[in-house]
C-alpha cells in the first residue's frame, strides 16, 4: 500500500540489497507515483525480485546526485529498510559504500526496466521534467520543407504547458535541432523521418530545454553540440556533457552560422543574483526569428498537445476554462474573477513578452536586455517560432520592438492590469531583493500590484 515511504506502491526492497537508503528528488517521487498505475510500469514493478524497485531508486539515486542532493540536506526521500535473511547486521556499515554496491547491482536491472518500458510504449521516457515516464510528441510543420516544431507537455499536477523543439533542415538537407525534448521513440522516429540530426543547440539556461541534450547527443554522437553560456553555473546544474562550442564565446564560428544567425544574452552574477541566459536565431531564407522564451504568442485556445496531459494528468481536451486557468497560473499572475478577459488582453497583441521574464528578471539587467533585443531587431523577420505557446506567428522587427517597450521606458504590447501583479511583486522581492523593486519596469506598473 502506498505511503509517505513507499509512494509508488512498489514492492519492498528485499534482502539481499541490505539498507539502502534511497536519495529521490521529490517531483520525481510524485511524477513516478501517477505513473505507476500505467500498465508497462505496473507490470515492471510487479517483479517479484524487486529488480524494477532497484531501478526506479537507482534512477533516482543517479540524478539526485547530479544536484547536489546529499543525506545532509534535510531535502531527501528514504526509503524504510526492510531487514530479513541474509541482512546486514553491522548498523555501522559504511552507508556510501553499500549505496554504490548497490547501484553498481541495479545497473542490469535500470537497463533491463527501461528497455521494457521503452518497447513497450514508443511516448516512454524517463526525464525530470514531469510527465516523467510517458510524454506524447506532435510534429508540426512550421515552415514548409525548412522548420518543423516537436512539441510535448511540461507538467505540476493543474498547472502544465507545451514545450517546442524546433528543427531547421539546412541546405545539405542535414538537420539543426534546438532544445531536444526527451527523446521517445515517438519523437526520435518523427525526426528521423526529415532526414540527419548534424547539429544540436541548447538556446538557454533554463532547465526544461536543456534537459535531453546530453541523452540526444548519446543518441546523435555524430552531431556538433553547441550551447548558450552559462552553462554549469551550480554544483546543481544538470550535466549537459560535453560540447562544440559555446555561442559567443568561442573563438570558432558554428559551421551553420552562414545559414542561421545569432544573437545572445547573457547576464551572471554580480549583476544578477542567478545566471541567465538565451540566444535569439534568425533563420535568414525563410526570414524567421526563432526565439526560446524571449517573446510569445498567446492562443485563445489550448495548444492541442495539452489534451495529452489533460487537467490534471488524465488525458482529456481542455475546456477554455481550464486553459485560463493553466495559462495565468503558469505565469504567476493574480486570479482576479476576470480570467478570460485577462486572458484575451494577452492573446490580443502580435506578441507580448513573458510577464515571469518581465517583473522578475528584465528590472535589474535592463541596461543588458534592451541591447540585445536592439540587435535582434535588427534582423528582417517577418515571422516567429517561439519554445511554448503558438507558433509560427507573423512579426516584424517594429512588433518585436513593441513588446519589449517596458525596457526602453514606453508602452508596451500589453500592460497589466491593476491586482494582476501582486504575486510577481513578491517573487521578484524574493528573487532579486528589494532593489529590484526600484526599476523603472516596476514603477511603470505599480498600479497592477
Amino acid at each position: 500500500m502506498a505511503n509517505a515511504l513507499n509512494p509508488l506502491c512498489v514492492p519492498p526492497l528485499t534482502s539481499h540489497l541490505g539498507s539502502l537508503e534511497a536519495v529521490a528528488l521529490r517531483g520525481c517521487w510524485t511524477s513516478l507515483a501517477g505513473a505507476c498505475q500505467r500498465p508497462p510500469l505496473r507490470q515492471a514493478l510487479a517483479a517479484p525480485s524487486a529488480a524494477a524497485t532497484v531501478a526506479v531508486v537507482a534512477t533516482a539515486l543517479r540524478r539526485g546526485r547530479r544536484h547536489g542532493w546529499s543525506r545532509s540536506s534535510g531535502r531527501v526521500c528514504s526509503l524504510a529498510a526492510v531487514g530479513g535473511e541474509g541482512a546486514s547486521a553491522n548498523a555501522s556499515d559504511d552507508v556510501g559504500r553499500r549505496s554504490v554496491f548497490a547501484l553498481a547491482a541495479a545497473v542490469a536491472a535500470a537497463s533491463g526496466a527501461d528497455a521494457y518500458l521503452r518497447a513497450s510504449d514508443e511516448r516512454y521516457s524517463f526525464s525530470l521534467l514531469a510527465p516523467s515516464l510517458f510524454k506524447e510528441t506532435l510534429r508540426t510543420e512550421l515552415v514548409p520543407g525548412l522548420i518543423w516544431g516537436f512539441e510535448q507537455v511540461i507538467a505540476f499536477q493543474t498547472v502544465s504547458a507545451n514545450i517546442r523543439m524546433t528543427v531547421v533542415r539546412l541546405r545539405d538537407g542535414k538537420l539543426w535541432v534546438s532544445g531536444p525534448l526527451a527523446p521517445t521513440r515517438q519523437l526520435l522516429r518523427l525526426l528521423n523521418e526529415l532526414g540527419e540530426v548534424a547539429h544540436l543547440v541548447v538556446a538557454g539556461t533554463a532547465l526544461e530545454h536543456k534537459v535531453s541534450l546530453a541523452e540526444f547527443h548519446r543518441i546523435y554522437p555524430k552531431a556538433s553540440v553547441w550551447v548558450a553560456p552559462g552553462q554549469n553555473a551550480t554544483l546543481a546544474d544538470v550535466n549537459i556533457g560535453p560540447v562544440d562550442g559555446v555561442l559567443g564565446q568561442s573563438a570558432q564560428r558554428p559551421p551553420w552560422q552562414e545559414e542561421i544567425d545569432f544573437q545572445v544574452f547573457y547576464v551572471a552574477p554580480p549583476e544578477t543574483q542567478g545566471t541567465y541566459s538565451e540566444v535569439a536565431f534568425f533563420h535568414r531564407v525563410s526570414k524567421t526569428l526563432l526565439a526560446t522564451d524571449a517573446v510569445l504568442k498567446v492562443p485563445l485556445s489550448p495548444p492541442p498537445i495539452l489534451s495529452s496531459y489533460g487537467y490534471d494528468g488524465t488525458p482529456c481536451e481542455l475546456s477554455r476554462e481550464q486553459w485560463q486557468y493553466k495559462f495565468i497560473a503558469f505565469n504567476f499572475l493574480n486570479m482576479r474573477g476576470a480570467n478570460e478577459a485577462d486572458l484575451a488582453a494577452l492573446a490580443e497583441p502580435s506578441a507580448v513578452v513573458s510577464p515571469l521574464l518581465r517583473f522578475t528578471l528584465y528590472p535589474i539587467c535592463k541596461s543588458a536586455a534592451s541591447a540585445w533585443v536592439k540587435e535582434i531587431a535588427a534582423w528582417p523577420f517577418e515571422r516567429a517560432v517561439a519554445a511554448h505557446l503558438d507558433s509560427p506567428f507573423p512579426l516584424r522587427p517594429n512588433e518585436f520592438l513593441k513588446a519589449f517597450g517596458f525596457l526602453f521606458d514606453r508602452q508596451s504590447s500589453w500592460e497589466p492590469a491593476p491586482g494582476q501583479l501582486t504575486q510577481l511583486y513578491k517573487l521578484s522581492e524574493q528573487l532579486d531583493g528589494p532593489g529590484a523593486l526600484e526599476s523603472s519596469i516596476w514603477k511603470a506598473a505599480a498600479g497592477a500590484v
